[in-house]
């Protein structure tokens, strides 16, 4: 018997939890009818496919409410154990259902005779999908960055992608993960093909934000160099290349005997900037802390700040009259550092200024980074 359009949203049971079923209704009989909408099964066929290849004729019942969508995705989220990923994907599944249903909706509300007729805006298609997307993820009880992203690899044609994670061979976070490999081999490749412009001469003041490695370096189940994917950098994760502890070391500063360097870090490697500060040569004087006035994930405590040391060789010239050690702005793209840092190290300190590993150039600095 053929199966409805709305049953079709769900992935078809396999391999050993078919055989379980199979064996359950040996042994117990049927023990719920199968569900039919419009003369095609809308609930059921996975008990229809297991009564056929035992030989046993199946009770059926017709659908009685009139939300058949909503029965289809109630009655299989309760008894199918299936994961966040894979309710994205049948959240995806339904939104033209529900964009259909608003439209055949609207064209009753328009077809009504005009004194019953309220003055109904134009449609807009974007604004009709958001609703649907939102109502869908509330219906396969997932969240919208789930859906969102789920709909971008539909909208990218990556139906294979699609396929293995409703089939629940893989998560959006193993897609992710992928993608984000292949992103960081292509940087890779790149690099070695290209000579990056090195900064010529010494500097008198020198920010920088090593790209710190936390897969291996500090989480060292993850040491097999495939860190779990996050597109916002969290949970010990970063959408570029990074670089590990001992490479950071070996970096040559381009300092001038007299010189004032910020270096940026996490809560993670606050520990390693010491030893790390002493390798190069600077003595740490204090320490900015960044309130990023949004509050984000973290392993232990929820983060909202990052901090940048402040150190010094020689006698550099600093005039600070206003500046403390709390600056607060709100956070933009993962690792993009605030404007109001750079507008304090413009008016503390003077002479010629290295932005590494910059995100963008910056007018009356060096920059020096694989992004620019």
């Amino acid at each position: 018997m053929e199966s409805h359009k709305f049953a079709d949203i769900f992935p078809m049971i396999e391999g050993e939890e078919l055989e379980q079923l199979k064996s359950d209704i040996k042994e117990q009989g049927l023990l719920q009818p199968i569900i039919l909408y419009e003369g095609k099964i809308l609930d059921g066929r996975n008990r229809n496919k297991a009564c056929e290849q035992l030989g046993i004729k199946p009770e059926f019942k017709n659908y009685e409410g009139n939300k058949p969508l909503e029965f289809v995705i109630s009655e299989n989220l309760k008894r199918r154990h299936l994961t966040a990923s894979q309710r994205a994907v049948i959240a995806v599944d339904i939104m033209p259902m529900l964009e259909e249903e608003a439209r055949k909706r609207r064209k009753d509300t328009e077809g009504r005779p005009s004194k019953l007729v309220v003055n109904l805006p134009p449609v807009n298609k974007k604004a009709m999908e958001n609703k649907s997307s939102t109502q869908a993820g509330k219906l396969a009880n997932v969240g919208e960055k789930y859906v969102r992203d789920i709909k971008k690899l539909r909208d990218e044609g990556r139906k294979n992608n699609i396929e293995e994670i409703r089939s629940g061979k893989k998560t959006l976070q193993d897609i992710k993960k992928e993608d984000r490999l292949i992103k960081i081999k292509k940087q890779r490749e790149d690099l070695d093909k290209t000579i990056l412009e090195k900064p010529t001469g010494e500097f008198d003041v020198i920010v920088i934000d090593p790209p710190w490695k936390y897969d291996g370096d500090k989480y060292k189940e993850q040491e097999d160099g495939l860190p779990a994917y996050c597109p916002n950098g969290f949970r010990g994760s970063a959408p570029y290349i990074t670089m590990s502890l001992e490479e950071i070391k070996n970096i040559n500063l381009p300092a001038k005997e007299d010189c004032v360097l910020w270096l940026w870090t996490t809560n993670t490697f606050l520990p390693d900037c010491y030893p790390l500060l002493k390798e190069w040569g600077f003595e740490l004087k204090s320490m900015v802390t960044w309130d990023k006035e949004h509050i984000g994930t973290g392993r232990w405590l929820r983060s909202q700040t990052e901090h940048c040391l402040l150190a010094i060789k020689g006698t550099p010239f600093f005039n600070n009259t206003k500046w403390s050690t709390l600056i607060k702005e709100k956070r933009t793209t993962h690792s993009t550092k605030p404007e109001i840092f750079y507008k304090m190290v413009d008016e503390i300190c003077a002479g010629r200024k290295l932005d590494y590993f910059a995100r963008k150039k910056r007018k009356g600095w060096d920059v020096y980074g694989d992004e620019i």
